[in-house]
């Protein structure tokens, strides 16, 4: 099953009830209105220049462009947390 939770602040994914980003396998994050340092550290487990790197990324972001968590090198504890890929079709 696959459940896609889609917002306009990162910030809205984290309340008292439940937090949904810390149990998103796969979060897809597109370009932000205002980006949250602690969403990124939480979801991605960076700070310092790693988590300068992802705010650019994510500032730097066009249209159909997003960025997802790199599963491999988040397992291995190398090389980026992220990959930016293209969306073409939403259905």
């Amino acid at each position: 099953m696959l459940i896609i939770l889609a917002t306009q602040n990162m910030a809205d994914f984290k309340n008292k009830g439940f937090d949904f980003y810390a149990n998103a396998q796969y979060p897809l994050i597109m370009k932000q209105q205002t980006i949250d340092d602690k969403v990124i550290k939480d979801l991605f487990g960076v700070s310092g220049q790693k988590l300068h790197d992802i705010r650019t990324a994510i500032a730097g972001l066009q249209k159909g462009e997003l960025i997802i968590k790199d599963q491999m090198a988040f397992a291995l504890g190398m090389g980026n947390k992220y990959k930016k890929t293209n969306v073409t079709h939403l259905i």
